[in-house]
């Protein structure tokens, strides 16, 4: 996980390589193989060099090339770099001692901006044309690497990360209204361009944008979801096949390159055991292990879903696979919210999951961590309905075959499913939606949110939020395919949150089911390949059963709770974190945006209610309120260290 960052000056004036050092010291943590810059006139560009990959011994950025009058960084993982290399003229010696930042440079040379629809792999990039007075910004498809920008009219400046930006004077430090909004009513599409900050917008994946030094400047999308042509139309068996071999090539290429071994966080279910199952055998032929990590209960702790040690035991004894586990102990969504804010800048719950994930993965000397999100809406969709969508098409011999299957495969009765699985998904979501609103409070959604009704009214009347369009507690934003490339879109669009997370611990961070290899062959699956034999992930269970537990391939429907004794640390951490909110008193500057008095009503009928901790989508409701209203008392310096943001 290395970094970049940089600034063009629209004034004219030279930027400063103290600058630059000021941003730099701001990504030490992702720097710790080396930090340089390079200010030319009124741009300067700069890298913080963390190696992952063999390649990145020979990296030296930033890349000037005086031929053509381009200055390049990049936080990049090539995958086909040899293709690329071959069609540059590049011998196949030379590139055995060149960066992938090398391999780019060239591209550009050849291609010039329409290199990126060429490129595979994670990255973010920042090039400065010095003849063209511009500079170019891109990230790649799906955006696993992050940009933060800030377009003033003196300057540009852009990093991986939010706080190196407010090293510069010019950026302002103030929050941002319309993003406190947002977080609070949570709206279902994606605004890269608002932020928690003034200024601050965040590069969304498959986006070029470009700054030209007399303050214009434009966009263009390079990559978008989408099924690739050469998988439309095939046949079955085509499908199985192509399945395996995109999944394997996905996988492969985050780990065949690395020096140490790769941290996964393992569930034991098909996306992580996927990954699993395809790493452990590349990392045994290099004498090095998986090093996979479980969450689990703590000692003596109960929870009615579980947790992951039995999935994940089934992958124990594997040659190339090392199974760890973390459990919880004390700390929760709230545990040091202040020292996070501080650390990163970013408005987090403290994922504790990850947090110990993370550390004990580096302790095992990895510098790659890897996570299977992605499989639900990429190539092993889950979505509930999929009966539904059959008796839509109106193919009745087929609903007739798949019920049977799915009541012989889940154990279920008939009327569970049809209710489940086929009624439900008929319902028009509209009125799915206005019948649960009915039956649970009968007013609005924005007003059950946690925020202010004046405030909400405010972002409401203002255009900014459209109460229509706010994430419901108990139906999906759309369904199957649209719902999957609302996912897509939602994730390329995002903040880098685990990014962030990884690299406060020294890792690099990837999801191979967020390749856009993946996600290209993803959408032209057929739909009697996505549910089949009355079974959802029937692609996964039938191309990979040869590499997956017996246990796995015949899995019930349903995933295993990422954070297991949810409702535990709900009852433990909530209205404590509550209490220490409400002593901040009625100056607080948070109660400016978040009801205190509805926040206070649901955690009190929660605690009160059989059961109330284990409603997790109202409950983190609840959590993201006290985490945003903490992070606004901290942003004011009225709790928490007193640093800098």
């Amino acid at each position: 996980m290395s970094a970049i960052f940089g600034v063009l000056r629209r004034d004219g004036a030279p930027v400063a390589e103290r600058t630059l050092d000021a941003m730099a010291a701001m990504l030490a943590h992702r720097g710790p193989d080396g930090r340089r810059v390079l200010a030319l006139d009124n741009a300067g560009l700069g890298h913080c060099l963390m190696r992952v990959t063999a390649e990145d011994r020979f990296e030296a950025q930033p890349l000037h090339d005086p031929a053509t009058g381009v200055t390049l960084v990049a936080d990049l993982r090539l995958d086909n770099r040899e293709t690329l290399a071959a069609d540059c003229g590049i011998a196949a010696d030379a590139l055995a001692a060149m960066a992938d930042s090398d391999v780019l440079l060239a591209a550009w040379r050849k291609w010039d901006e329409a290199c990126l629809e060429r490129l595979i792999g994670d990255f973010t990039i920042a090039l400065r044309d010095h003849r063209r007075k511009r500079l170019y910004l891109a990230r790649d498809g799906m955006g696993q690497r992050g940009l933060y920008v800030h377009a003033g009219e003196q300057i540009v400046a852009f990093a991986s990360e939010v706080k190196p930006l407010f090293a510069l004077p010019e950026v302002p430090q103030r929050l941002n209204e319309a993003g406190i909004a947002r977080r609070l009513l949570v709206p279902v599409d994606p605004d890269p361009d608002v932020t928690l900050y003034e200024g601050v917008t965040i590069l969304p994946g498959g986006t070029l944008r470009w700054f030209d030094d007399a303050g214009g400047g434009g966009e263009r999308r390079f990559w978008e979801p989408h099924a690739a042509p050469e998988h439309v139309g095939r046949d079955d068996a085509y499908y199985l096949s192509t399945y395996r071999k995109v999944v394997e090539e996905a996988i492969a290429c985050r780990v065949r390159r690395l020096e140490k071994p790769p941290c996964l966080m393992f569930s034991g279910g098909f996306d992580s055991g996927t990954i699993a199952a395809i790493a452990a055998p590349i990392m045994a032929a290099r004498g090095q292990a998986v090093v996979a990590v479980t969450s689990v209960l703590n000692e003596g702790e109960q929870s009615p879903q579980g947790d992951s040690r039995a999935l994940a035991e089934a992958f124990a004894g594997r040659e190339g696979f090392a199974l760890h586990t973390v459990a919880r102990g004390t700390d929760t969504l709230v545990t040091g919210l202040e020292e996070g804010f501080a650390r990163t800048g970013e408005c987090f719950a403290f994922d504790y999951v990850r947090d110990a994930g993370f550390a004990l993965g580096r302790r095992e000397g990895a510098r790659l961590a890897m996570d299977g999100h992605g499989g639900d809406y990429t190539v092993n969709m889950l979505d509930a309905g999929m009966l539904g969508r059959i008796l839509l098409r109106g193919n009745l011999r087929r609903f007739g075959r798949e019920l049977r299957a799915r009541r012989a495969f889940t154990g279920r009765s008939h009327a569970a499913i049809l209710y489940g699985d086929v009624l439900r998904p008929l319902i028009p979501q509209g009125l799915l939606r206005g019948l649960f609103d009915w039956r649970d409070a009968s007013v609005p959604l924005w007003q059950r949110r946690f925020a202010r009704d004046d405030f909400a009214l405010r972002h409401i009347a203002g255009g900014g939020i459209d109460p229509r369009r706010l994430r419901h507690p108990r139906v999906n934003w759309r369904r199957w395919r649209e719902r999957w490339l609302h996912m897509q879109h939602l994730m390329l669009s995002g903040p880098p949150v685990h990014t962030t997370i990884a690299a406060q611990h020294g890792l690099d961070f990837t999801r191979p089911f967020h390749d856009i290899r993946v996600v290209e062959f993803a959408l032209a699956i057929p739909e009697h390949l996505q549910f089949r034999e009355g079974r959802e992930r029937w692609l996964a269970r039938t191309a990979l059963a040869d590499c997956l537990p017996p246990s796995l391939i015949a899995r019930k429907p349903g995933n295993t709770p990422e954070r297991p004794g949810q409702e535990g640390m709900f009852a433990q951490a909530v209205p404590a974190a509550l209490a220490m909110l409400e002593r901040d008193g009625a100056d607080s500057p948070a109660l400016r945006y978040v009801d205190m008095c509805k926040l206070r009503a649901q955690i009190s009928a929660a605690g009160s209610r059989a059961g109330g901790w284990r409603e997790p989508v109202a409950t983190m409701g609840a959590v993201n309120a006290l985490v945003v209203a903490r992070f606004v008392n901290w942003f004011d310096r009225r709790n928490g260290p007193p640093q800098e943001p």
